[in-house]
């Protein structure tokens, strides 16, 4: 079953507006689900009075979230309040609102696997998994541990892979420099092959073109397509883009033929043994290729290296 899906920029506390907005849309589109990537709140050490009482509305159902939507762990550390909120009610923290945690693999009740990693790289920590799930850093064990997901439909990094621009035209505007990337985030993501591949840069909206990954194992002829979106902030001063929306269906096959304008995976040393095949279908965004081997059950399962708990409810359950 085709879904549809509204994914925003960070929201730095501006939330009251964007989920406003996300609820007009919604009442004529009919999304699924909407995932807001980096920071939904504002940084803790600069939030204002005002960015405590929506907080406090938000928590105690005040405010409306229209329909299941997902945040992520950014670049700051969550509110106190929210932390509190969160421990007592499994990470929900008012109807329809969900925290997906620094690490997580979720899947919704469409069959919509959502891999996520929170937060930035610590490198004062070289082995073992992060024990503080609402702080905002990971380390590479984090990373490694998500391989376990084996497939992703969405694929979510508070920061770009390394490298990502690599073998592109598409540039960015001249007052941008490419955010840093990290180097987990490449290797989570040649891993698991995700069909979308969501990241944050606070400034700047990039769409790369669509790269297809090396077929390995039984499926030699599979070409899994992995489309990399990175969104500005929601309250960015350049207007650059910061909502994205697409349809996606778990149900179907990567495709035999590419979208025009694919490239080689900028992850693969190996890039000019490759041969890309016959391109007629033309590039959308809209497509709805998938990997093969995926497990369809008719609801939802979550799997956190924290604990194990059943996930919040979809718009199916």
């Amino acid at each position: 079953m085709t879904s549809k899906i509204i994914v925003t920029g960070a929201v730095d506390g501006a939330f009251p507006a964007i989920l406003e907005k996300i609820a007009k849309l919604h009442s004529k589109n009919s999304f699924s689900l909407a995932i807001i990537l980096g920071d939904f709140f504002a940084n803790p050490e600069t939030a204002s009075e005002e960015d405590a009482t929506n907080i406090s509305a938000l928590a105690g159902g005040k405010i409306d979230v229209p329909l299941p939507t997902y945040f992520t762990l950014g670049r700051h550390p969550l509110p106190a309040s929210v932390i509190e909120k969160l421990e007592q009610s499994d990470d929900e923290l008012c109807p329809n609102l969900y925290f997906l945690g620094k690490r997580s693999t979720t899947k919704t009740s469409e069959g919509i696997r959502i891999v996520n990693l929170g937060g930035s790289l610590d490198p004062t920590i070289t082995a073992g998994l992060s024990k503080e799930k609402y702080l905002p850093f990971h380390t590479e064990d984090d990373a490694k541990s998500l391989r376990g997901a084996n497939f992703a439909d969405i694929l979510i990094t508070t920061h770009w892979p390394s490298d990502i621009r690599k073998g592109s035209k598409i540039v960015l505007p001249d007052s941008i420099e490419t955010p840093k990337g990290e180097q987990c985030a490449v290797d989570l993501c040649a891993a698991l092959r995700p069909r979308y591949h969501f990241s944050t840069s606070n400034d700047a909206f990039y769409e790369r073109e669509p790269f297809f990954h090396v077929p390995t194992g039984k499926d030699s002829e599979t070409r899994p397509i992995t489309r990399f979106i990175s969104l500005a902030s929601t309250t960015n001063s350049s207007k650059q883009k910061s909502l994205y929306a697409f349809s996606i269906d778990p149900t179907t096959s990567a495709p035999v033929t590419l979208p025009v304008g694919t490239t080689a995976s900028p992850f693969t040393t190996s890039q000019k043994r490759q041969r890309l095949p016959t391109q007629n279908d033309s590039y959308s965004r809209f497509s709805n290729t998938n990997h093969n081997g995926d497990h369809h059950r008719p609801y939802k399962r979550r799997r956190n290296d924290h604990h194990h708990r059943p996930p919040p409810p979809g718009p199916q359950d």
